[in-house]
């Protein structure tokens, strides 16, 4: 019963082949190229880092309203203070990798 199912699957992926194709942000020359590469992790890291420091903000902001709030008027904030934590190590070990890779690919080109 197996043999026919795997027969009948292979019969499938050889009339529908995958449709899946790797994203980038880059169309045309500058794609897979080492200058294309960096700036399509460059906007990657970059948007990750803005979203976390975002994140990071507005909960800063609610926990201190929250703070100064009178009982039972405080509102959730966007997330925990250890969640902001780990945001802020994230932006901070992401903007730390971009760093990196820049600074390879410099030395590389001097």
């Amino acid at each position: 019963m197996r043999d026919n199912d795997s027969t009948a699957q292979n019969s499938t992926n050889a009339q529908h082949p995958p449709t899946h194709q790797d994203f980038h942000w880059l169309n045309g020359s500058l794609q897979n190229t080492t200058h294309g590469n960096l700036l399509e992790a460059t906007l990657d890291i970059t948007t990750g880092v803005h979203t976390c420091l975002q994140l990071f903000y507005s909960s800063q902001l609610e926990h201190a309203a929250n703070r100064d709030a009178d009982d039972g008027k405080t509102a959730p904030p966007a997330v925990s203070l250890v969640m902001a934590d780990q945001l802020i190590r994230l932006a901070i070990a992401a903007s730390g990798l971009l760093r990196d890779e820049v600074k390879r690919q410099m030395e590389a080109l001097n």
